[in-house]
């Protein structure tokens, strides 16, 4: 268990890791280099190489150009000096480390150093050379030096060299549009030379496709190439060919159309098999990468391959061309001006011919995608009096049927099941023909099969949750049963039917009985299958199960601080847990649901360790809380309304005021103070929302939600309690508070329906006075939002996305003593910083520019009897400035000034501006202490302080 939650840990709270302590991350770097600095000038090959090979965890670890450029001038000092094996070494540095280049500020120096060595008469050593030359090409490209040595080394006589004469060759024509445009005539001529070796010949094409800098150059180099195939008609030249003109249309997006024909037409031409292979990887290259541009006659044309070829790996190779094509936006553009080609029916339709598990999968999800596509384009699922949406959920369906019979290979299952999320996805009411078909399947296959079609059920419930009928629970109990009453091992299939069961159940309690089954379906040596079941309970609202669950697993980890983590879960979920008792008075569950969520709060602050500071969870739970308690001031206020009738002179001080809402002053100050209240609450929503940038689309729903809440109870309180007012003008549109139409969500058909009745109440009571109507209203209100059973966002538990940015900020400050800076002089602040991604970058949202915001106040103000001085307001500073990092690395500068003499504290604080451009919070922040000085203040101070004859009696 304690490695399960440890793991746990790991994946979820990545995420929310903030460094805001550069100084000492600098100190370790220095050790860590001096250290291994102490292994390069050991006189053992063993210790350097040792040494050598650390280098890359290094710059991971501290990519600060500081430090890289200290770096990489050692280890070309080493590579000067040393055998051709320690060269060897740092030559794989290079490769590994090729992001962090550019971080070399000595580029002259080093590569001075490492130039040396290429007048070697070794010509292993001259090789080694200019592959290390040709790695580091990102900032030595216009060096005509190097492209003199690689066009020299092309004539070597010596093999290894030439190999590695090439692979330069390759490297700088990359970066380099001079030396492509010199290189490409000699890389022609040796090509077509009578006395260059066959072998050397095809390590040469692939040079050709790199010449992509401008349309000249690329066109020469393709001409070239159209050359070599009439010339050199073999299949391995047809193929290196073939490659190099695709690439090269790739990295140049021109001829991409001419391209595709080539292909197309070397395809059906050729009867060799392995040039047919690479012609149609060289298709789906291109339907990858530029799927905008293929022409309805090429994937016409393609369809037509499929039905004329009988070899089952080429139909395969090419049907993988069209999903290509069809995942992108490439067919919905081809259908917005065209009609359903025959071609691609007949290719649909091969889903019924063939046999092979592997094609039958691909042309089921070309036709998935097919379909979606004309769909989405025609808006209608009819065509030519077919029904096409029936026809894919028939194919589908027999594939499904087809596929779990075999147990041993099951990607061409996971690929069908996929097409069935997808399907529901974009029209849900396909979702009961699926669900009941495979619900029939389930319990009749092994326990691998079985799990990907309860996986496949769960993630139609995730996608919307009244999708799963009620009518499904029998037979998922059935399962339940057997895997109790057989004692079979624990398998994630059982959190996945637990899951279905919290998605029907839709928020609902779940009867005792059930719950006991799941319990005791849970009660098993592994004890990570039962935290993600309660993980599941509370994110689909079912706290009854979370908190059993939780309460067994509590004393059961290896940790402090997992203990904790798993005390506050539990105590949150018996707080979720009370709003849902039948028993006691609305005011007295919150009051309970209240006191548990506070030590649920306290657990989880207990749990914060320094690499796992768990921010987001704590202000959510905090958020919540806050929530309810808010809440509960409103209800109690409405109750104030029933129980302590106004005054009796109040009447006549409305009358007198003309304003018969005066008449309940108390009341309408109390619902001021409680709007106010729902307001901050809404912001301080709102800023966990922008500090959330790894958040998954659902868990930022999620918080917009709750939000929303907020501003709705905040909008009818202040429409209730504004005098002369109708309240029409407060009311905000539907769709601005996203409580429009709503389909599957159950929280936002509350907010529909709360905004609904809002404004009938206004039209027919208006707000001339405040009646028990509306107070009957609000207390309504917030008691079902108070009483909706909370579904934590997946943010809470994990995150699939891990970003963090961490800052270096020079100079830097003491522990103990401030940076000391002139009033009369300017501060150059100098920030570093690094992106950390973790295993998936950029799967919600990519990085555009990172944001650096850095402002000043003075915190101590230093008295002084000048005239001049200037007022605090000149001492302010607020500066901001943005840049796209490169390499995840960026460096900014700021010019700061302190006229005011005094300790200031200066606040750098960094956000992300993603490719959408929003702005996130994220952080870090990093604050420092500068004390601005005068020095003729400072001696005209000393002057006074002095005593007399001091310096006399000195002398």
């Amino acid at each position: 268990m304690a490695a399960g939650v440890t793991s746990l840990r790991n994946s979820n709270l990545k995420a929310n890791r903030l460094d805001g302590s550069p100084f000492e991350q600098e100190q370790d770097a220095n050790s860590a280099l001096s250290e291994l600095d102490r292994g390069l000038r050991s006189m053992n090959v063993g210790i350097q190489c040792e040494a050598v090979v650390k280098f890359p965890r290094l710059f991971e670890k501290y990519p600060f150009p500081i430090l890289i450029n200290s770096a990489f001038l050692r280890l070309a000092d080493v590579f000067r000096a040393g055998n051709n094996f320690i060269r060897w070494c740092i030559l794989r540095v290079a490769q590994q480390s090729e992001k962090h280049l550019d971080k070399i500020l000595n580029v002259d120096e080093f590569l001075r150093r490492i130039f040396t060595v290429y007048h070697s008469n070794d010509p292993i050593a001259r090789a080694i050379t200019l592959r290390t030359l040709g790695n580091i090409s990102l900032i030595v490209a216009e060096r005509k030096n190097i492209h003199h040595s690689i066009t020299v080394s092309l004539d070597s006589n010596d093999a290894v060299e030439v190999n590695a004469a090439i692979f330069g060759a390759q490297k700088f024509s990359e970066q380099s549009k001079v030396f492509a445009a010199n290189i490409c005539d000699k890389i022609s001529d040796m090509i077509h030379s009578v006395a260059t070796p066959i072998e050397l010949k095809l390590s040469l094409i692939p040079v050709l496709q790199y010449m992509h800098h401008d349309v000249v150059m690329a066109t020469k180099a393709r001409k070239v190439c159209a050359s070599l195939l009439d010339s050199y008609p073999a299949e391995k030249f047809i193929v290196q060919t073939l490659r190099t003109m695709s690439y090269l249309s790739v990295l140049s997006l021109i001829e991409i159309p001419a391209q595709v024909d080539l292909l197309l037409h070397n395809v059906r031409s050729d009867c060799r098999k392995t040039v047919k292979i690479v012609c149609l990887q060289e298709l789906k290259r291109l339907a990858d990468k530029a799927p905008h541009l293929w022409t309805y006659p090429c994937i016409l044309g393609v369809c037509d391959f499929i039905q004329e070829i009988p070899c089952i790996s080429l139909k395969t190779g090419a049907v993988t061309v069209l999903v290509s094509l069809s995942k992108a936006v490439t067919l919905k553009m081809i259908f917005a001006k065209n009609d359903f080609h025959r071609s691609l029916l007949d290719v649909c339709n091969l889903c019924y011919v063939h046999d092979n598990p592997v094609l039958m999968s691909k042309l089921t999800q070309f036709h998935t995608n097919v379909v979606i596509a004309y769909i989405h384009a025609k808006d209608t699922e009819y065509w030519c009096g077919q029904n096409l949406m029936d026809n894919v959920v028939s194919v589908i369906q027999t594939q499904i049927m087809v596929l779990t019979n075999d147990e041993e290979d099951t990607k061409s299952l996971k690929v069908c099941l996929r097409c069935v999320v997808d399907l529901c996805k974009h029209q849900p009411k396909v979702a009961d023909s699926f669900i009941s078909c495979i619900t029939s399947m389930l319990d009749q296959h092994g326990v691998v099969v079985d799990s990907l079609l309860c996986e496949t059920l769960a993630a139609i419930g995730s996608v919307n949750q009244t999708l799963v009928p009620r009518s499904v629970i029998p037979q998922l109990l059935s399962i339940l049963n057997n895997c109790v009453s057989m004692n079979q091992q624990p398998h994630q299939m059982q959190v996945y039917l637990c899951s279905v069961l919290f998605q029907v159940a839709g928020g609902r309690r779940i009867p005792t009985d059930i719950e006991d089954k799941i319990q005791s379906c849970m009660e098993t040596d592994n004890l990570w299958l039962a935290y993600k079941t309660a993980r599941q309970a509370l994110r689909y609202g079912q706290s009854g199960i979370a908190q059993r669950i939780f309460t067994s697993l509590a004393n059961k980890v290896s940790s402090e601080h997992f203990h904790f983590w798993l005390t506050g879960l539990r105590d949150i979920s018996h707080g979720e847990t009370c709003l849902q008792r039948d028993s006691t008075s609305t005011i007295a569950k919150l009051q309970d649901s209240l006191s548990y969520y506070h030590r649920g709060l306290t657990s989880l602050k207990a749990a914060v360790v320094p690499n796992f500071p768990l921010y987001f969870q704590s202000e959510y739970i905090q958020l919540r809380a806050s929530l309810i308690d808010v809440h509960t001031q409103l209800l109690r206020t409405c109750n104030t309304f029933k129980t302590c009738p106004p005054p009796a002179i109040a009447a006549a001080l409305a009358n007198a005021k003309g304003q018969e809402i005066t008449k309940c002053e108390a009341i309408v100050s109390q619902l001021t103070k409680t709007g106010e209240d729902y307001e901050c609450i809404s912001n301080r929503l709102s800023d966990l929302y922008k500090q959330s940038f790894d958040a998954d689309p659902s868990s930022l729903q999620h918080l917009q939600q709750l939000q929303m809440s907020c501003e709705l109870m905040k909008i009818a309180i202040s429409a209730i309690v504004q005098n002369g007012n109708d309240g029409q003008a407060l009311l905000a549109d539907k769709m601005v508070l996203g409580v429009g139409e709503v389909s599957g969500d159950n929280f936002k058909q509350l907010l529909s329906t709360i905004h609904t009745e809002l404004v009938t109440l206004l039209r027919n009571e208006g707000i001339h006075a405040i009646t028990y109507k509306h107070m009957d209203y609000l207390s309504e209100s917030a008691s079902r939002l108070a009483m909706t059973p909370n579904c934590f966002p997946r943010y809470f538990f994990q995150s699939l996305q891990l970003t963090s940015v961490k800052l270096a900020i020079s100079p830097q400050q003491t522990a103990t003593e401030p940076i000391l800076v002139q009033s009369d002089t300017y501060l150059t602040l100098k920030v570093e910083g690094i992106v950390q991604h973790g295993s998936k970058p950029g799967l919600f949202r990519k990085i555009h520019s990172i944001n650096v915001i850095v402002t000043s106040n003075i915190v101590t103000k230093t008295s002084s009897n000048h005239s001049d001085m200037k007022n605090s307001e000149s001492s302010v500073n607020n500066l901001e400035q943005s840049m796209e990092p490169h390499n995840d690395y960026f460096s900014l500068s700021f010019v700061l000034c302190f006229p005011l003499i005094g300790v200031h504290n200066v606040n750098i604080e960094a956000a992300i501006t993603d490719t959408e451009g929003a702005t996130w919070r994220t952080g870090p922040r990093v604050t420092l202490q500068v004390k601005s000085y005068d020095d003729a203040i400072q001696r005209q101070q000393q002057k006074h302080t002095q005593r007399p004859g001091f310096s006399q009696m000195l002398t």
